[in-house]
């Protein structure tokens, strides 16, 4: 019996160990099922999230080569709030309101203005969105976007954050760790009875009932993430996300953007060579490199001048006004005159006194005067073969004598290689008993004048004084001037214009520039050459300037107030001071991300010749 009991005793156990190994197995097989559910979930709202990063991306970049669009690089505001669950949702709210505190929005992702269908996470649940202040709309107007412009959000220590995209889930109820708490979670449990289920609820969706911890923080701040301490064994968040950052943004413009200068900022430039030295094709010289990050005011933007040639650097786009201005200062000289001088307003009047002996001045010094005597007048714009500035003074039919008599000549304006422009002319009046010094022995005129022998005369002559220069835009395409008919303020553009992108946008100050020697006011000395440059778009060493459009930092580059220019281009478009002087249309092989425009650029009907 014992042997029966001790038998039955070990069926018993046998029976229980198989009982135990079943449920066991079943319960091993079941957190299978359930891991592997997560994960599918997971994988499942890994493929959304990153559609909806390309749709964002995709959607900005294509909205950079519109010639509407002054700001290329702007995100799309979140969802409106009241549109949700309606008809209209999917649409961007036309300005982001800020958070208060922070420098960001968060709404729902603007599906159908990014043209693409409502994408939902595993749990049917649509994407929420997260964008930095630097790069939307808001109710202060919109941003302004460069190479320079950062993120201000940061996601799991990853700062320079421009967006972020998330899969919220499925609503959970969170009890979180004192840990948790400390890292920023909250208590709640997730109620979603409003309008992204309910169209006819008037509740607005809360993001507290779909975003968790860090990414709903009350009240909200610029940082996010999805880590969280303790996660293992309290679940208090189920967010998924993925970030966007300025870099992203950046590159996806870059070509775009260097598409448009090429059609729209080039262009103006060629139409401006024109317009000095007949016949020649004259830019101004460069502002010496200066990096973005010195902060070199738009107002300092203008090239040398009475100083050595400075043929790269960045684009003199400074004003007419100091430090840059380039008024015409100078006088007259003349055997017989005295010198006025010229005035500084618009247009300028230079003037000089001559004198008519009388009969007692004849008389008592026996001299009969001459028939005619020359005043030259010689003036000089500073800055002005170095900036953007009109030549306003095409001819001496643009000079007039505004009081006096005297028959103008000898006139001559030219860009000079110290960075100024000179003009001069002469004035010649013809009269009788003229007094001139060198009849009297060394008496001035003057002198002569104040003894009572002698009335003095004044001539004034006014011409035009430099200006801003105004383009037709002649070597722009219909599809460049985007409805808009000029003339175009090359430094100041009107919203709309071909170029208001690239002056409003300050972007200028990532564009490396450099004029040919044979385009500048030494009219001598070569053009550039443009390696990998495509033989459809023309020949590569005839380029009168070079416009290279600066990417983002690139790994191994570091940006300060002092930096070199090799950090902010690369491989031959770093090479300054190389002769003959060589850049890189494709700088790719070299691990580079500048883009290039140049002229001559086309073959036939070239839109920059």
């Amino acid at each position: 019996m014992r042997r029966r009991g001790a038998q039955s005793g070990a069926a018993l156990l046998l029976l229980v160990t198989i009982v135990v190994i079943a449920f066991t197995t079943v319960i091993v097989r079941g957190f299978g099922k359930w891991a592997a559910a997560g994960t599918a979930s997971r994988n499942v709202n890994g493929e959304v999230l990153a559609l909806a990063k390309a749709a964002l991306i995709g959607h900005v970049a294509k909205q950079a080569l519109d010639f509407d669009e002054d700001v290329p690089g702007r995100l799309p505001c979140p969802e409106s709030p009241a549109l949700a669950g309606t008809s209209g949702e999917g649409v961007a709210a036309a300005t982001c309101s800020k958070t208060a505190g922070t420098q960001k929005t968060l709404g729902r992702l603007p599906w159908r203005t990014l043209g693409i269908d409502k994408l939902t996470d595993a749990a049917g649940e649509p994407l929420w969105y997260a964008v930095s202040q630097d790069w939307v709309t808001t109710g202060g107007g919109p941003p302004t976007i460069n190479a320079g412009t950062a993120g201000s959000l940061s996601f799991d220590g990853t700062g320079n954050v421009v967006a972020v995209i998330f899969a919220p889930g499925r609503a959970i109820a969170t009890n979180p760790s004192a840990a948790q708490i400390a890292a920023g979670c909250a208590a709640r449990n997730q109620r979603r009875g409003d309008r992204s289920h309910v169209p006819t609820s008037s509740a607005d969706p809360d993001y507290r009932d779909y975003l968790e911890c860090q990414n709903a923080s009350s009240p909200l701040d610029d940082t996010f993430g999805v880590a969280v301490a303790d996660e293992a064994t309290s679940e208090v968040i189920n967010d998924q996300a993925v970030l966007i950052t300025a870099a992203d943004i950046l590159n996806a413009i870059q070509g775009p953007l260097a598409e448009r200068l090429q059609r729209t900022v080039a262009p103006l430039l060629s139409e401006y060579g024109d317009q000095w030295i007949g016949g020649g094709k004259f830019l101004p010289y460069a502002v010496a490199f200066t990096p973005p990050e010195s902060g070199l005011p738009g107002d300092a933007h203008c090239g040398p001048s009475g100083g050595a040639q400075q043929t790269e650097g960045l684009l003199p786009v400074a004003a007419n006004v100091a430090p840059c201005a380039s008024g015409w200062t100078g006088d007259f000289s003349g055997d017989g005159i005295e010198a006025l001088g010229c005035d500084t307003g618009s247009p300028v009047n230079c003037s000089f006194r001559y004198f008519r002996l009388n009969f007692l001045g004849q008389l008592l010094l026996g001299i009969t005067g001459t028939p005619t005597l020359t005043a030259t007048l010689s003036v000089s714009a500073p800055h002005a073969a170095a900036s953007f500035r009109s030549k306003t003074v095409q001819s001496l039919s643009d000079v007039s004598v505004s009081t006096g008599a005297a028959t103008l000549g000898g006139f001559s304006i030219a860009p000079q290689t110290d960075g100024d422009v000179d003009l001069t002319l002469t004035a010649t009046v013809t009269s009788t008993n003229l007094c001139r010094d060198s009849l009297l022995g060394g008496l001035t005129c003057l002198v002569v004048s104040t003894l009572g022998l002698a009335n003095a005369q004044t001539v004034t002559v006014t011409f035009p004084q430099l200006g801003t220069p105004s383009l037709a835009g002649s070597k722009l395409t219909s599809a460049a001037k985007n409805g808009t008919t000029g003339p175009y303020d090359l430094l100041s553009p009107a919203a709309g214009e071909p170029h208001y992108w690239f002056m409003r946008n300050q972007w200028y100050r990532y564009t490396y520039y450099a004029v040919a020697p044979d385009a500048t006011a030494a009219q001598s000395g070569g053009t550039l050459t443009v390696n990998r440059f495509p033989t459809a778009y023309g020949a590569n060493s005839d380029k009168r300037f070079v416009l290279a459009l600066m990417g983002p930092a690139l790994a191994g580059q570091s940006r300060s107030a002092t930096a070199a220019l090799g950090e902010y281009v690369e491989g031959d478009n770093a090479a300054a001071g190389a002769s003959p002087r060589e850049f890189a249309y494709q700088v790719f092989a070299d691990a580079g991300n500048d883009r290039l425009a140049t002229c001559p650029f086309g073959v036939g009907s070239s839109v920059c010749d």
